[in-house]
């Protein structure tokens, strides 16, 4: 990207930082040390793949003639230390470019507010200590680049450093959609004992925005420092999060550029605020099948600004509340101001006399099952959606673009609907400390029911109903957005998997369970299948368990963990087995009644037995009643798994009277 940018000469303000560990660690790039080249194992985590030995991130502003440029320079050196490390030598850079700004939910994401726009109120005079200038404050540019791309691998061969440097031709740039693209490189000749180093630079227009931050990766990191330079007239809110947390300062700073249509004056002064976050010896936190995010609990920032003032000039608020959200997207070009609009199926919803449906429930079922016969979702999710003619037209869209659909429809039908914006789980938390219009990812239909218990739908939800929502979905905060009563919503406690299992089964004198299982799960799917089961017959004696196999297994393996637990769903699962015994035969041994429970009874497992003359009932029921479990809980959850996974393995043992 090439700007037309005033030249800058910035001056930092270095903080005294008391951390004597930045004295060990090696600063200078393009020349691992010795220690470096011939480490083979990270002692603080001696099974660690790879360690990331030093990361630099430094962020930079610059002026240019109509806005501002924010450069980031990325710096970072790993140490592969088995095979499987080799995986890090590829780099992958996500950027954005085509960003739109407008009354549309896409372009509020971009700005947060409506951009003044050229010829307009964008020309805003500002004067610092040291000069004065007429600057376009907002562009309408809002491209990002990523450029001056460098990789190189050093190995030891024979005694000697030798180095392999990336071609320009191994760089690989990726479109996603319109906006979204990716830059990808993969360091040459990497292996076990290499020594990675790679630096590129971000070029971004969007200012207003620090893109995401994290010291901590899937593998543990010795230092990494962010160390931003920011311009005193641009406040952030600033959110750091993490299992281990970053230490930071924060002082004054300034910077000094020149006008190139007037090189000959003396540089003009900006303070700025300096700050410095700083990562140390921070664990390896790999992604795992019990967490959504892993993001979530790195180390790290999320930062969005709070407001521009410029000396002399009224304060321009950026940082929204949530109300104002609200109003943002129920004002929306192309989803607020659409959603009192009739539905292109009227006329069907009409002919089908769906108004006339009495039970509310049966009302909304009758709506989501006529739009769901017309169109099909495409497996994006979106906030942003298209016209719904468009939709019906192309017989699907987005899950946006049908959540549309529905609430016109729902509204036609006489009943109330309203978006209910979220973030998927997959994409991580909304920030606690700052309401933010661009961590939103998509929206619901929640439809609201006057005596209460509103219900929700997802197109996205292929075998969805009425409370059914995809895992994704299932977030603790979700904004239900209607003008002047908008409300948050816990999605979590909506629906419930639900699984019931019933076996009428024989038992013979040969040691063989016979007979049929019907299992029905939520939605009232019911499907039978034949059930067989060989247990042990000998001397008089039958020992089996009747429980299908690996009913219960514990996925927990790992002796500790270090993140918390996330599940996907609450889940009620019960299983009932009905045994008539050989004739002559009886039960041996007291029945087993046994109730297993976490101390917030969040998770709960019973077995219960009893036995007849001839007959058995074994059931057991599992719920997970909460979501979510520190990993403080590990252990305990451990345990418990264990403990259901060995009772319903137990053998049944009967015998003749």
């Amino acid at each position: 990207m090439k700007q037309n940018a005033f030249k800058l000469f910035v001056l930092l303000l270095w903080p005294f930082m008391t951390v004597t560990a930045q004295n060990d660690v090696n600063m200078k790039f393009g020349k691992p040390t010795k220690e470096e080249m011939e480490m083979t194992v990270y002692e603080a985590q001696p099974d660690a793949e790879a360690v990331v030995l030093c990361r630099l991130t430094d962020v930079e502003y610059t002026i240019q003639s109509t806005s501002y440029l924010a450069d980031y320079h990325e710096k970072c050196r790993i140490k592969v230390l088995k095979p499987g490390g080799a995986r890090f030598a590829k780099v992958v850079v996500p950027y954005k470019k085509n960003m739109s700004v407008g009354n549309n939910i896409g372009g509020l994401k971009v700005t947060g507010f409506a951009l003044p726009m050229p010829g307009g109120s964008s020309n805003s005079y500002f004067e610092d200590e040291a000069g004065s200038m007429t600057e376009g404050v907002f562009g309408t540019d809002n491209d990002e680049s990523v450029e001056d791309i460098k990789a190189t691998a050093f190995n030891m061969e024979g005694g000697k450093v030798v180095k392999t440097t990336l071609k320009k031709s191994d760089i690989v740039n990726k479109k996603i959609d319109d906006q979204n693209h990716l830059v990808e490189f993969t360091v040459p000749n990497v292996k076990e004992g290499t020594v990675i180093e790679y630096e590129y630079n971000i070029h971004s227009q969007v200012f207003w925005e620090l893109r995401d931050w994290y010291a901590q990766c899937e593998i543990p990191v010795v230092y990494a420092k962010l160390d931003m330079n920011i311009p005193s007239y641009m406040i952030f809110n600033i959110e750091d999060h993490g299992i281990q947390r970053l230490t930071y300062t924060c002082t004054a700073g300034s910077m000094k550029f020149k006008l190139v249509s007037d090189p000959l004056a003396n540089p003009m002064t900006v303070t700025t605020n300096h700050y410095v976050y700083l990562g140390q010896n921070l664990m390896g936190m790999p992604k795992d099948e019990f967490v959504w995010n892993a993001q979530d609990y790195w180390a790290g920032i999320t930062a969005e600004l709070k407001y521009y003032r410029l000396p002399g000039m009224s304060q321009m608020d950026y940082a929204k509340t949530w109300e104002q959200i609200d109003e943002m997207i129920l004002t929306s070009d192309d989803l607020g101001a659409h959603l009192s609009d009739n539905s292109p199926l009227a006329d069907e919803l009409k002919q089908a006399k769906v108004t006339e449906i009495a039970n509310l429930r049966e009302r909304v079922a009758a709506v989501y099952k006529l739009v769901m016969s017309k169109v099909k979702w495409n497996g994006k999710y979106e906030l942003s959606p298209a016209p719904t003619l468009e939709t019906l037209n192309k017989g699907g869209g987005s899950n946006a673009d049908i959540n549309l659909l529905l609430i016109q429809s729902l509204h036609d039908a006489g009943l109330t609907a309203a978006p209910v914006m979220l973030r998927t789980r997959d994409l991580g938390q909304l920030p606690y400390n700052f309401p933010s219009i661009r961590k939103l990812s998509t929206f619901i239909v929640g439809v609201i029911v006057p005596t209460g218990g509103n219900m929700y739908l997802d197109a996205s939800n292929k075998n969805g109903w009425l409370n059914m929502l995809p895992d994704v979905m299932l977030v603790e905060r979700a904004r239900l957005m209607q003008k002047g009563k908008s409300q948050w919503v816990n999605l979590q406690k909506v629906s419930k998997a639900e699984k019931i299992t019933t076996i009428e089964a024989q038992l013979s004198a040969d040691g063989t369970l016979s007979g049929k299982q019907t299992i029905r799960n939520e939605g009232g799917e019911t499907k039978e299948t034949d059930y067989t089961k060989k247990g042990q017959a000998t001397d008089g004696q039958i020992s089996i368990c009747p429980f299908p196999d690996h009913m219960i297994v514990n996925p927990f393996t790992a002796e500790t963990r270090k993140m918390p637990v996330e599940f996907p769903s609450l889940r009620s699962e019960r299983i009932i087995i009905n045994i008539t015994l050989p004739e002559g035969y009886v039960v041996d041994g007291a029945p087993r009644n046994t109730t297993v429970t976490t101390a917030d009874k969040g998770i709960e497992g019973r077995i219960l037995t009893t036995a007849s003359e001839n007959r058995v009932q074994m059931s057991c029921q599992f719920s997970i009643n909460n979501l979510s479990y520190s990993e403080k809980d590990y252990a305990d959850l451990r345990q418990l798994y264990d403990m259901l996974s060995a009772y319903t393995s137990e053998q049944l043992i009967v015998k003749k009277k």
